[in-house]
């Protein structure tokens, strides 16, 4: 159980633990979305795979996050480039005369191909440009940062509380799978009586689950009425230097993927 928690909180771990944090939150904001930018206008070739090496480059390199929290916060988000990527990849309809394959409706050519391609590596690019922020910055940071934009507050207490309450209904989760496997619950006895028995635990895992999520989310809300809280979770800003040379090496980062960009497209 222990390493199942520290596989699902090391993202947030990360973000605290990392050098980066001691930096603005808009600069950090800058790198990430100017990195999205990029990734999303820029041409496919070179412009998505300069975007993906600058930001491992970031993140291993100056945030010193280490590859296998990178590797695991990507896992997710890769499953469902490489299903999107699939979904574009077989078309339907009338095949094609250039087709490399056919099955009925299906078929794969080089124009869903190159299709497919575009949509992973623009996708790629993408999620590590945003990773850039998420292993970097704390949520805390990141609401309070929003406040001084006078976003309105319901909805900074709204994403704080749904962030606390993530991270209660995956410890619950998790104690609910750790006790049903400490009871053998998931040891199949045959196929079929083996299938039958997974479905009654994993129904009763999930009322189980939604019961005790439940209860944890009233004593966390008890918790903080008891503390004074009525209208919004005040935190103190933390002030920190600016940093114009982290600035000025950001954009020179962005300007060379578009000029290596542009150069390639027009050579």
């Amino acid at each position: 159980m222990n390493n199942h928690s520290h596989h699902i909180n090391a993202l947030d771990d990360a973000a605290w633990d990392s050098p980066w944090r001691r930096r603005r939150v808009g600069e950090k904001v800058l790198c990430s979305m100017g990195l999205v930018l990029t990734a999303l206008l820029a041409p496919v070739w070179p412009g998505t795979v300069l975007v993906s090496v600058a930001a491992v480059a970031f993140i291993l390199g100056s945030a010193r996050i280490r590859l296998h929290v990178l590797a695991e916060a990507m896992s997710a988000p890769l499953v469902f480039l490489v299903l999107g990527g699939v979904s574009v990849l077989l078309a339907v309809g009338r095949t094609p005369t250039d087709a490399w394959w056919s099955l009925g409706a299906l078929s794969i050519g080089p124009t869903s191909s190159v299709q497919a391609l575009r949509l992973f590596l623009h996708g790629m690019s993408g999620t590590l440009s945003v990773m850039v922020l998420a292993t970097t910055t704390p949520m805390v940071d990141l609401l309070t940062w929003l406040r001084r934009f006078h976003v309105p507050e319901p909805l900074l207490e709204i994403a704080n509380l749904t962030y606390r309450l993530l991270f209660v209904i995956l410890d619950t989760m998790l104690t609910v799978m750790e006790a049903q496997r400490c009871r053998l619950g998931d040891n199949p006895v045959g196929p079929m009586h083996g299938l039958r028995r997974r479905w009654d635990n994993t129904a009763a895992a999930i009322g189980a689950i939604g019961i005790l999520a439940w209860e944890r989310a009233g004593r966390l809300n008890e918790g903080m009425s008891h503390r004074g809280f009525e209208t919004t979770l005040a935190t103190l800003p933390v002030r920190r230097r600016a940093s114009p040379r982290f600035i000025v090496i950001t954009l020179a980062v962005i300007a060379a993927i578009w000029a290596l960009s542009l150069g390639g497209t027009a050579s």
